[in-house]
This record gives C-alpha cells, sequence and structure tokens, in this order.
C-alpha cells in the first residue's frame, strides 16, 4: 500500500500545479490591488508570497528525494566492491585480500609455534624425569655400595667381651664378674676390642702431625686417603679433636690433681699407646678427672660452681667418647649420652651419639638425633656438625620415599665438604711427603710426644 502511495505521488506533476495556482493568485491579487495606492504594501506581499512558495518547493522536492530513497534497492555488504564504484578501486581490493592471506597466515604461524611449545614442553619435562631417575639410581648404587660395606665390616669384626669395663659413673674397674677391680688397673692389661684395625693403626700419624704443626684440614685429608674413605669426615675430625684435647689436659697437669694418680698410667705412656692403637690408658685418666670434677661439685656449698663444671665434663665426655668409639661403640654411646645429660646443649656430643646410634643401627634413635641437631645447631658455629646430620638424615629420607627433602639435605652437606676440600685428591709431592712421615714417625714417636708435653717447639714439617 506505501509503494502504491508513494508511486501515485510521484508520477503527478506537484510542481507545475503548484505553479499555475499561484500564477492564478498573482493576477487576482493585482487585479484587486491595481486601485491601491500604497505599492509599498503589495511589494511586501508579493516578497512574502515568493518566500512562502520557495519554502514550499524545497519541502516538495525534499519529500520526492525520500521517495526515491525508499524506493531504491537495498545493496548487500560485501568485501568484494562493485566495479563501478570510484571510491574502492581495484587496487584496494588487492590489498584488502593480500590482508586477508596475512591474517591467515599469521594464524598458520601461531598454531605450528604452540605446536613446537608443546614439543619442547614435552621433551624438557622428560629430561626431567631422566635426570631424576639418573639421580635415584645413583643414590641407589651408593646406599647399595654403603650396605656391601657394611656387611663386610660385619664379617670382619671379632665378637669378644673385653676383659676388663671402665664403669666412669663410679670411678671404678670392673671384671668379668662386674667386681671392683681396680688394683688390677694397668697400661698391660688395659686393652679395648678393635673394631676398626685400619684406624687404630693412624693413630700414631695424626699424633705426629700434629706435633709437626700441621693443620687440621690436612691432617683429614690425609687420614681419609690412607683410611680409604672409610670413615665419615665428622669421624675424622673427631678424633683430631679430641686428641688434641687429650694433649691439652696433659699439658696442663689436670691429671696430676688425681689422687690415685700414682696407681693410674702417666700421660706420656697414655700417648704412646694412643700411638700404637690402644686408647685404654687414656681413658682411664679421662674417666677418673670427669668423676673428680662431678664429686667435686656434688658437695654442699658447691652449686654455684656446677653449671660450669658439667658444661667442662661435657666436653671431656666427649673428648672420652671419641678415643673409646675406636674399639667399642657401646661405650662411646655412654659418653656421649654422659655428655648432653650434663650439658643439653653440647652440639658435638649429639652428633656422636647419633653417629654412634647410626653404627649401632638403631635407626630410629640416630634419626631423632640427627633431627635434633638441625633443629638446635647454628649454622655457623656448628656448620660440620649441621652438615654431618644432613648428609646422614639424607639417607633415612631418601630409603622413606622422601627423595626431594634427601637431595636439598645431601646437596647442602656437599657444598659444605666441597668448600672445605676435605675430600679433595691428594697431589703425588703430598703423598710422597705423608710416606716420609709414615716411615719416620714410629722411630720418632716417643720424641714427638715429649716434645707435645714439654711444651717444646714441634717439629717444622708441614705440607
Amino acid at each position: 500500500m506505501i509503494e502504491q502511495l508513494i508511486t501515485k505521488i510521484s508520477s503527478l506533476d506537484v510542481i507545475g500545479t503548484i505553479s499555475g495556482k499561484i500564477k492564478v493568485l498573482s493576477e487576482v491579487v493585482d487585479q484587486y490591488l491595481s486601485n491601491m495606492e500604497d505599492l509599498k504594501l503589495v511589494s511586501i506581499l508579493l516578497m512574502v508570497l515568493a518566500a512562502l512558495m520557495f519554502l514550499f518547493v524545497l519541502i516538495v522536492m525534499y519529500v520526492r528525494s525520500f521517495i526515491n530513497f525508499l524506493k531504491a534497492p537495498v545493496k548487500k555488504k560485501s568485501y568484494i566492491v562493485d566495479e563501478s564504484d570510484d571510491i574502492f578501486d581495484e587496487e584496494d581490493e588487492r590489498r584488502l585480500l593480500q590482508i586477508i592471506e596475512d591474517q591467515d597466515r599469521e594464524r598458520e604461524l601461531e598454531k605450528e609455534l604452540q605446536k613446537e611449545l608443546e614439543i619442547a614442553q614435552a621433551e624438557r619435562e622428560k629430561a626431567e624425569r631422566q635426570e631424576e631417575q639418573n639421580l635415584k639410581i645413583k643414590e641407589e648404587a651408593l646406599q647399595q655400595k654403603k650396605q656391601e660395606e657394611k656387611e663386610k665390616e660385619k664379617e670382619q669384626k671379632k665378637k669378644k667381651e673385653p676383659a676388663i669395663k671402665l664403669d666412669w659413673k663410679k670411678g671404678t674397674l670392673l671384671n668379668s664378674t662386674g667386681k671392683d677391680n681396680s688394683d688390677a688397673l694397668s697400661p698391660s692389661i688395659m686393652s679395648y676390642h678393635q673394631s676398626n684395625k685400619q684406624m687404630n693403626e693412624l693413630l700414631g700419624l695424626i699424633i705426629d702431625m700434629i706435633g709437626r704443626g700441621v693443620d687440621d684440614l690436612k691432617i683429614a685429608q690425609t687420614i681419609l686417603y690412607r683410611n680409604h674413605y672409610m670413615s665419615s669426615e665428622e669421624d675424622v675430625f673427631q678424633i683430631i679433636d679430641s686428641i688434641k684435647n687429650f694433649i691439652d689436659i696433659c699439658k696442663n697437669q689436670e691429671f696430676s690433681k688425681l689422687d690415685n694418680y700414682d696407681s693410674l698410667p702417666n700421660e706420656e705412656d697414655a700417648l704412646i699407646h694412643m700411638a700404637e692403637g690402644d686408647t685404654t690408658p687414656a681413658l682411664a685418666l679421662l674417666e677418673n678427672l670427669m668423676d673428680l670434677h662431678i664429686d667435686y661439685v656434688s658437695k654442699p656449698g658447691m652449686e654455684n660452681r656446677r653449671d660450669e663444671t658439667f658444661r667442662m665434663v661435657s666436653e671431656q665426655a666427649v673428648t672420652f667418647g671419641n678415643l673409646a668409639a675406636i674399639n667399642d661403640v657401646h661405650l662411646a654411646t655412654g659418653a656421649f649420652e654422659l655428655a648432653i645429660e650434663l650439658n643439653p646443649q653440647n652440639i658435638p656430643a649429639w652428633s656422636r651419639l647419633a653417629d654412634m646410634y647410626a653404627k649401632a643401627e638403631s635407626n630410629s634413635k640416630a634419626i631423632w638425633a640427627y633431627q635434633n641437631i638441625l633443629d638446635m645447631a647454628d649454622g655457623e658455629i656448628n656448620a660440620r656438625e649441621v652438615a654431618n646430620a644432613s648428609k646422614n638424615m639424607s639417607q633415612y629420607l631418601y630409603a622413606q620415599g622422601n627423595s626431594l627433602q634427601a637431595a636439598k639435605l645431601y646437596n647442602s652437606s656437599k657444598q659444605y665438604y666441597d668448600a672445605m676440600g676435605v675430600n679433595r685428591r691428594l697431589d703425588k709431592q703430598e703423598i710422597e711427603i705423608i710416606e716420609i712421615i709414615e716411615s719416620n714417625h714410629k722411630d720418632e714417636i716417643r720424641s714427638t710426644i715429649h716434645k707435645l708435653l714439654g711444651r717444646d717447639a714441634g717439629m717444622d714439617f708441614s705440607f
């Protein structure tokens, strides 16, 4: 219906009809005003009429244009522009197609890049899994090797009870029946069953190198080399420390204060026996010295000196335990337990107690002791004990399946020992020096000990 109305209106000559009507109106007005004197008024009226006609014509033209617009067909939108379009030519169309192709190509490149990234991620994850597997295999091999070495050591042990036992809590010597046998105490009969003959043979070398003024690190490197790295770093350092502590006690004439000093082996004989692998005389002296201090502060009125004395005796108990550990793990364990009882903050005592539990295969106790070290120890002051605890805890954690924490502790321990250089292989010149020292130290051990106890200057011989 709207289209019919538009067609009918557009077919009429509206402008012509309106023009004719205006002309007739103009003649009528002219005749009517021909007799009027005021021509200005007529002119104004004619101008007004002309303006109205002009506006009317504009309105009609606007209406007609609007009608033509409505009648025109609607063009569909297309990326391909009509060839008759003067604004969008063939060059523009070609560029548009090129842009579309470039966008498609970019999308393809993005897909390929995403695919390559996925492949690279998969390869990286595979490499990480392989690395973890290799680490696990190495740790298993190390664990198996240690287990084999442990089994071999068990087979070599002779399970014999010592002829005598020291009861350092009572200051007495017990025979096999448990009766007091202090009168029988003499260097000739005091000897413990050796559970580590190889380390016993190296005690003389340690004393000789101390007498020559060699630093602890060089001594430890030498002992580990001669011990074929069967002993741990902590074992070696603790033995060196204990021998030096025993020498200091001898030089300070602490043993001369003992009431039964004349019935005990003298300091020089104790060190000579120690150099030969027998620490029993030294243990007898230390036992009586600890009992003397404990009895002294147990008297009424000595309470104010008790804590200080207990700390001192705790250090002596560590020295006792390290020297005892060479031959008797159980006696050493008791000494370290006493050291901790006297001073619960004695970190070296905790470290050695944990090692003794591990050697006795008391794994739960060993883990407990090592964990106490990691919880209590100062990372800088007790760095060596922390490294030892971390190294041994990593083995237990790995056995429990906690490989991540085990690797973390193992790496921390390894970094400490590597930075120290204790496991560094000795060069040819250093080995030759060690052979020279070993070939002469047995003949010179008495003079070396005499100089150590007499506070004479040690021999100027070092690496």
